[in-house]
């Protein structure tokens, strides 16, 4: 489960930054997984990660970005937030360029 890692990977960037949950969004791409069931595991290593956290884990935002995506039937490139988006062209599957998810940390900027 490479969940963990990145669980383990979120809390320390945001330790070594001085960040906490509430004030971050996480940006994923990639990915062979339903997208509810990793958001699910990340959220349980996150609080293994980061126990003093457990009150903004479950707000936390999770969003999911387009990466990019190739038709083996029509060599069509293509972006899309999907892990196994039809192609628009001739709406085969596609091969996703990322495999696994990859984690971006956003800072939230509050207005007040």
């Amino acid at each position: 489960m490479h969940e963990v890692g990145l669980a383990r990977n979120v809390a320390k960037a945001l330790k070594t930054r001085g960040l906490r949950l509430a004030e971050v969004r996480l940006t994923v791409r990639g990915g062979h997984r339903d997208p509810a069931d990793f958001e699910a595991e990340l959220r349980v290593h996150l609080l293994q990660a980061m126990p003093e956290e457990a009150k903004a884990i479950p707000g936390l935002e999770i969003k999911r970005v387009p990466f990019g995506h190739l038709c083996p039937g029509c060599g069509n490139e293509f972006e899309s937030a999907q892990i196994a988006a039809s192609c628009p062209r001739c709406h085969a599957e596609s091969l996703p360029e990322l495999s696994d998810e990859q984690i971006d940390i956003e800072r939230l900027e509050r207005i007040r």
